[in-house]
């Protein structure tokens, strides 16, 4: 919704190392992993979200900053972030499937069961501060480790989201309150683009001839619009 801001605009797929973009209607989808009502319960978290992320996006702030958001309901971004991990586990190989092991299982529950929420689940979300406001690109989800811990990570129109995945505790390479399983407050840190992988492989990724020309297109579309409009 945020990419497709104007009718006719597009996504590009880019992947690191091919240097031939895709151009998609619709991204990264995958119509065999779920039936019509289990969409409809993870599109009311993915809906949680994205209305969360907008209200975020209207707070002023500048990097190294921490956001608090009241009456944020901590566990619908936790079953949020599970689902997308978990399509991403049970996906097709070429729609870019992860492995995270014994927790495939454990995020299809907390995703779709609406039962409790193992300790071992927790979501910690940030926002990811552009020198030139908000830009809206994407990464699709990959397990990491952060201070030795399993996450499952991913970036969404300038979020990152770490989904911890691990009995262990997370550390402290967060404040607590950051982490936000159970929670009623929300707290968001804000990371600088130029320290935050997604942003500076953006940053490179963009900046490639076929992409720079695909969104040279795309801009002169949408003045034409505008000015027919």
């Amino acid at each position: 919704m945020e990419v497709k801001a104007d009718r006719g605009e597009q996504h590009l797929i880019v992947h690191k190392g091919n240097p031939h973009p895709k151009v998609s209607h619709t991204g990264v989808y995958d119509k065999d992993i779920l039936c019509g009502d289990c969409d409809n319960i993870l599109g009311r978290y993915e809906s949680y979200a994205f209305d969360l992320f907008r209200k975020i996006r209207t707070q002023p702030v500048s990097a190294g900053k921490i956001i608090s958001v009241d009456g944020v309901d901590g566990d619908m971004l936790v079953r949020f972030a599970s689902g997308i991990a978990w399509k991403y586990a049970v996906t097709i190989p070429d729609r870019g499937r992860i492995d995270i092991g014994p927790y495939k299982d454990i995020l299809r529950m907390v995703a779709l069961s609406g039962g409790q929420i193992p300790n071992a689940i927790d979501v910690t979300i940030a926002r990811i501060i552009e020198l030139d406001g908000d830009v809206y690109y994407y990464r699709t989800p990959m397990p990491d480790r952060k201070k030795g811990v399993n996450v499952v990570r991913f970036c969404l129109g300038g979020f990152l989201i770490l989904l911890k995945i691990d009995k262990r505790p997370p550390g402290n390479w967060l404040p607590e309150e950051c982490w936000l399983r159970g929670r009623e407050k929300g707290a968001f840190v804000t990371l600088p683009a130029e320290y935050v992988e997604e942003a500076t492989l953006h940053a490179e990724l963009a900046n490639q001839t076929p992409v720079r020309r695909f969104f040279g297109k795309m801009r002169e579309r949408s003045a034409r619009n505008s000015k027919q409009g």
